[in-house]
C-alpha cells in the first residue's frame, strides 16, 4: 500500500531536481515549504473545528517583538509549523531517508506535490475568507 505523505515528497523531490537540477539546497527548500504547506492544512483544519465548536485550542500569544504581526506570525510557525517541522525531519530527512523514499515511490503517475500544494493554498485563502465574513 503506498502512502499518500511519501508520495508528495518524492514527486516534489523528484520534480525539484529534474526542473533546478544547479541548485544545491534543494533539501532546506522543499523542507520549508512542504512543512508551511502542511501547517497551512493543520490550520484549515483547526479553525473549522474551532468555527463549529468541535474543538477550542486557544492559540498561543507571543509579545517578544515590538510589532504584533510578527509575534502573531512567530506564534503561528510554533503552534502549527513546529510539529510538522519535527516530523518531516525525522520522516524525511534523517540518516539521508528520502533516497529509500525515491526509490520506493519513483514511479508515481500522478503529480502529487503540485495537486497537494495548490489545494492547499486555495483552501486557506477561502478559509481565510469565510471565517472572517462568517465571525
Amino acid at each position: 500500500m503506498r502512502n499518500i505523505y511519501y508520495m508528495i515528497w518524492s514527486d516534489a523531490i523528484i520534480s525539484f531536481k529534474k526542473h533546478q537540477p544547479d541548485r544545491t539546497n534543494w533539501k532546506f527548500t522543499l523542507f520549508v515549504y512542504i512543512t508551511w504547506i502542511h501547517a497551512l492544512n493543520w490550520w484549515i483544519i483547526f479553525i473549522w473545528l474551532k468555527y463549529f465548536d468541535v474543538l477550542n485550542i486557544p492559540l498561543i500569544t507571543i509579545d517578544v517583538f515590538i510589532s504584533d504581526m510578527i509575534n502573531k506570525f512567530v506564534a503561528f510557525t510554533i503552534m502549527f509549523a513546529l510539529p510538522f517541522g519535527v516530523l518531516n525531519y525525522f520522516l524525511v530527512f534523517y540518516n539521508n531517508r528520502y533516497e529509500k523514499i525515491i526509490q520506493k515511490y519513483r514511479d508515481v503517475k500522478l503529480r502529487y506535490a503540485p495537486i497537494y500544494s495548490f489545494t492547499i493554498a486555495i483552501l486557506a485563502f477561502v478559509t481565510a475568507i469565510l471565517y472572517g465574513i462568517l465571525t
